[in-house]
């Protein structure tokens, strides 16, 4: 029946604005054979490679803070998703314009040939057909959207931690879930945005519980990019009962940290734990103000400075977001997997974040196992011993191509396995010797199928806008020239504890790292000083930077946090050979 009136109230759609030369095409896209129509992303194209989107395309709106006016006048954000409301998409993947259905979709077309092409997230097979269209004529199309993989059915939720539409009311909620269905993303966050003097982009409506709007296995929630600088990163906060602000003593993270800590929200760092990050990581990373690290973000992984936390037995979770609309993205192109042992809550999908127990991806499938204990969880070992290692990748090879799982040990590549041509798995199995505590994780790679190439340089380097040692690393590391997209997947950590053993804390490789923290920490304490303020105080603008006199209203507290931070990270350790 809901099959019937959709298709009957598009029919009509159509007919009314259709020119009397054209043919129609009503496309109905169905969740397996059989099933009701499911939201999807969509292209029509004609024999030139030229798109149509039809007038019943669902209404996306979104906001980057586009508009200088949001600086000077708050109220302005209120109203962003006015000017940012479409129909259209440009997907950077493909280049070429799509939309999104409702389910079901009708629009007036010349005579011709057309290819259809139906996406719903990365579990899901694309459909694709032909259809020759007659003028006068009606054409009923059903495509049909099949799961390759089904991640719900054993526990496992997608998630985009980085999104930044607006949702300044509540009637916007069914909407915003429609287009999170056809991506088939489960745990949607809506950032908002903040910025050093105060100001709101991407405003939602509420926070808290309230703020949770839940349609069918889709979940809204609201979160915050704030604090957001240059100089110690953007931030992530999610859960909150309300939007948690400092604007006064912008650069002291962890005052917003705490006070989320304390409502039951979860806190982390966007953009790899770069672009500012380490330096904030090296202030507080030991003080157990955060939960997660986004290590997946604008198709390219770092895992880098998440390493090197878990190896100073920081427990923090790997996540990944798209930054849409603010990077060129779609929502869930990057996304992570949580894992839930009862039905999709959104308080037991924080705590398993806190927890660790998830996976990034920006397509392949990864499953990970040690000594039967699974992502996020802990083995105990009396003494020393063996493990047992099982880990599987599997992926679409019509959208992925994977070439090696990698078994990562303390940040060290212990084993590697590569793909098989034809194959859509990779297999990893081992045993381990383990003489002291540890942390092992997953780690599978590749190219992406039928994507346009990317310049990495060209497209990242905007992010690092502060000269800093580190960035330096990471744009040296990139390739010269276009490239094809990565594919790639990470789980968290399993975490592996030897009774007796010295702490991961107290390990020959933490040491390399407080001394690589330390030195973050010199640089940022020199930076302080009055004759280098101005090389990180600027109006913020649109951007995320801070003025001077911010900066100095909070330059004694943050010295004193550096100082304390080094009395704490600085610490004996065991004088033993590092682990393998």
């Amino acid at each position: 029946m809901i099959r019937l009136l959709s298709t009957l109230l598009a029919t009509l759609l159509a007919l009314s604005c259709s020119d009397s030369q054209n043919g129609t095409l009503v496309l109905t896209l169905s969740d397996g054979a059989g099933g009701e129509p499911t939201p999807a992303r969509v292209e029509i194209s004609n024999a030139e490679g030229v798109s149509v989107v039809p007038l019943d395309a669902l209404p996306i709106f979104e906001d980057c803070g586009s508009l200088p006016l949001h600086n000077w006048v708050p109220w302005a954000a209120s109203v962003q998703h006015l000017r940012g409301r479409h129909g259209e998409i440009s997907n950077p993947y493909t280049g070429t314009t799509q939309f999104y259905s409702r389910g079901v979709t009708s629009v007036g077309l010349l005579p011709g040939r057309y290819t259809l092409a139906a996406t719903k997230g990365i579990e899901y097979d694309v459909a694709a057909t032909e259809v020759v269209i007659e003028s006068g004529r009606t054409s009923e199309v059903e495509l049909v959207l099949e799961r390759w993989i089904d991640l719900p059915a054993s526990g496992w939720y997608g998630a985009d931690d980085h999104l930044h539409i607006p949702r300044p009311h509540s009637r916007f909620d069914s909407a915003i879930a429609t287009w999170m269905q056809a991506e088939d993303i489960h745990v949607a966050n809506l950032l908002q945005m903040g910025l050093a003097q105060d100001v709101h982009i991407t405003p939602q409506h509420s926070f808290g519980q309230v703020a949770v709007y839940r349609e069918g296995n889709t979940l809204l929630a609201s979160g915050q990019e704030n604090p957001r600088t240059h100089v110690l990163g953007h931030s992530i906060i999610l859960g909150t009962r309300q939007w948690i602000d400092f604007p006064s003593d912008y650069v002291l993270y962890d005052r917003f940290w705490r006070l989320a800590h304390e409502q039951g929200a979860i806190n982390g760092y966007a953009h790899w734990g770069l672009a500012g990050a380490e330096e904030g990581l090296a202030v507080w990373g030991h003080e157990g103000l955060l939960d997660f690290i986004e290590v997946l973000n604008l198709g390219f992984p770092f895992y880098q400075r998440w390493y090197e936390a878990l190896d100073l037995g920081l427990r923090l979770g790997p996540t990944a977001g798209s930054d849409y609309p603010c990077l060129p993205s779609l929502p869930g192109r990057e996304r992570f997997y949580t894992r839930l042992e009862g039905d999709l809550d959104y308080r037991a999908w924080l705590d398993a974040v806190r927890r660790g127990r998830t996976f990034v991806t920006n397509g392949p499938v990864v499953e990970f196992e040690v000594s039967g204990v699974g992502i996020g969880e802990e083995v105990r070992l009396s003494a020393p011993g063996r493990v047992h290692v099982e880990g599987r990748v599997r992926f679409d090879r019509e959208r992925d191509d994977v070439e090696k799982l990698e078994l990562i040990r303390a940040g060290e590549v212990v084993q590697a396995v590569s793909s098989a041509t034809g194959e859509d798995e990779i297999r990893l199995e081992s045993t381990l010797e383990i003489d002291r505590s540890t942390w092992l994780a997953l780690r599978a790679s590749g190219r992406k199928v039928g994507e346009s190439l990317v310049e990495p340089k060209e497209l990242l380097g905007s992010l690092f806008t502060l000269p800093r040692p580190s960035n330096d690393e990471v744009l040296a590391e990139l390739p010269e020239g276009t490239v094809a997209r990565l594919s790639a997947a990470h789980t968290g950590a399993v975490w592996v504890t030897v009774a007796g053993s010295p702490p991961i804390a107290e390990q020959p490789r933490a040491r390399e790292v407080v001394e690589l923290w330390l030195e973050r920490l010199d640089e940022l304490e020199n930076r302080l000083r009055d004759e280098r303020l101005d090389e990180m105080a600027h109006f913020p603008g649109r951007g995320d930077g801070i003025s001077r006199r911010d900066l100095l209203d909070s330059r004694a507290a943050l010295l004193r946090a550096i100082v304390a931070t080094r009395r704490q990270i600085v610490r004996p350790v065991a004088d033993t050979a590092p682990s393998p």
